[in-house]
């Protein structure tokens, strides 16, 4: 049995991090206007949101379209030609794009290897971790069900919340509507805040008036984590905020002075949802504690 790991770059993780762990990685597409790019591979995150700002009034609205079949298709037969028997793809969470589901009614169409799904229920950091996790797990010669079940006690620990500017670009990508969305809080003045709840619905859990007022709120729930027994891994998420994203990473270290705080840009396939301006913070269970003793970067 020879295990690859695929995901695409929804996940925060880059091309050279990919080469490095032995991730085959898909650019995410981003389509703005008539014009298709792909994340990381010819527009850049700085880049994106300079077209975002420059937009700005114009009627050209960035939408991420998911994956192909026939690119997922040709991807996995080339892997099946290396000797890969079984690809696990990691996706982002079926509460924003429908391609795991997608791809689990294409498996057939493939031939070669076995094809399995795994929807992340995140974005970003937090499916990014679970493809280092599984990535790592099949270095090291774990089965398909080795590295679901650790992939599972990882997901269970995954959480995200966001503060934007404007409810816009979703009410625009359709991902949240606070008026059918189970759960969500109605709409109040201030700047938004979204959270992923354990199935990966994206959902408005309120709003904030000072993104330092969101930050605390952030805070406090990721304290909850803090207090347990597995270590917990930190980042802090902006969509090209420099200056907001150093004032949020002081605050979080002067209260929690002996937690890394990471820093992540949210990229154009998360940022068609949440619009420039945004931020946010992510953590789950540092997923090198679902290792062996061996170091693990």
């Amino acid at each position: 049995m020879k295990i690859a790991v695929l995901t695409d770059t929804s996940s925060g993780i880059d091309f050279p991090e990919a080469r490095e762990r032995q991730i085959t990685l898909l650019p995410a597409p981003i389509m703005f206007g008539n014009r298709q790019y792909h994340e990381y591979q010819d527009l850049s995150t700085a880049d994106y949101y300079r077209l975002m700002r420059l937009a700005k009034g114009s009627k050209v609205v960035p939408t991420a379209p998911q994956l192909s079949m026939k690119t997922l298709q040709a991807v996995c037969e080339d892997l099946a030609s290396q000797g890969v028997t079984d690809v696990i793809v990691i996706g982002p969470s079926l509460g924003i794009s429908g391609v795991i589901n997608t791809l689990a009614a294409y498996t057939s169409s493939i031939v070669g290897l076995h094809v399995w799904p795994w929807d992340s229920r995140g974005i970003l950091t937090t499916m990014g971790e679970q493809a280092r996790l599984a990535a790592a797990l099949a270095g090291r010669g774990a089965t398909v069900d080795d590295i679901f079940a650790q992939l599972t006690t990882l997901r269970q620990t995954t959480h995200s919340a966001f503060v934007v500017d404007s409810i816009k670009p979703l009410l625009r990508t359709g991902e949240v509507n606070p008026s059918h969305s189970p759960g969500s809080t109605p709409l109040l003045a201030g700047k938004p805040i979204l959270i992923f709840d354990p199935s990966g619905k994206m959902r408005v859990a309120g709003s904030s008036l000072r993104l330092k007022g969101a930050l605390g709120d952030f805070l406090d729930a990721l304290a909850t984590d803090l207090a347990g027994t597995v270590p917990v891994k930190a980042t802090i998420l902006n969509a090209d905020q420099p200056e907001a994203t150093a004032r949020w990473v002081s605050a979080a270290q002067e209260r929690f002075p002996t937690v890394k705080f990471d820093v992540a840009l949210i990229g154009p396939s998360f940022g068609v949802h949440v619009g420039d301006g945004a931020m946010g913070l992510a953590w789950c269970q540092d997923y090198r504690s679902l290792l062996d003793s061996e170091d693990e970067n």
